[in-house]
């Protein structure tokens, strides 16, 4: 680790402490070589206009995203704080709007809409039938014509709790889909765009 990432994480305890929020949210962006891959994607979208992540931690992916509108979906009002706090300093101009969402529970608003929608490092600890009636829903009220859902699975890892297939949790009929599998412990991303 150089100088720089130290720093970055030291940044990261020092939030954690001020902002209560779990340890594991201190990894730097640059120690997650998937994150990196997903901004990548996203802003070589010609759509940029609205997007959604739900899970969102710090908010690393959303703050690099060069899009119009930012959708901050996390669990934790503590994280969530910090991620807003985190926005402040960022570069890119966005109109952010930062909630306290629990996909299995809550609704994503029917007005919303978006070009791309992004849930990464948290659905291996939910059951495939539960993510997949929830992300339909997502998909059929607030995915825009030709939008982007972005997640990740983990396959024949016992160390999670659930193992999941694209298959699992989308219509794969209903997408294109592209998969980037060079990632540790079984994870593949799975970026489906709508036909």
């Amino acid at each position: 680790m150089n100088f720089q990432l130290y720093f970055k994480k030291l940044f990261r305890i020092i939030l954690m402490l001020f902002f209560r929020f779990d340890f594991w949210h201190t990894s730097p962006l640059d120690n997650r070589k998937y994150a990196i891959d997903i901004i990548s994607k996203l802003n070589r979208r010609v759509s940029r206009e609205s997007l959604i992540e739900i899970g969102c931690g710090l908010g690393d992916i959303l703050i690099k995203a060069h899009y119009d509108r930012k959708y901050f979906y996390d669990i934790s009002p503590e994280v969530l704080s910090a991620a807003a706090f985190i926005q402040k300093f960022s570069n890119i101009s966005s109109i952010n709007s930062f909630k306290t969402f629990n996909l299995l529970t809550d609704t994503v608003e029917k007005d919303l809409k978006f070009d791309a929608i992004v849930l990464v490092n948290w659905i291996h600890g939910f059951e495939s039938e539960a993510l997949k009636y929830r992300l339909n829903k997502i998909v059929n009220n607030n995915l825009n014509e030709k939008g982007l859902i972005v997640f990740d699975i983990i396959e024949n890892n016992s160390s999670y709790k659930f193992n999941h297939t694209a298959s699992d949790l989308i219509d794969l009929n209903k997408f294109d889909i592209t998969t980037f599998d060079e990632y540790p412990f079984g994870r593949k991303l799975v970026f489906a765009e709508l036909k």
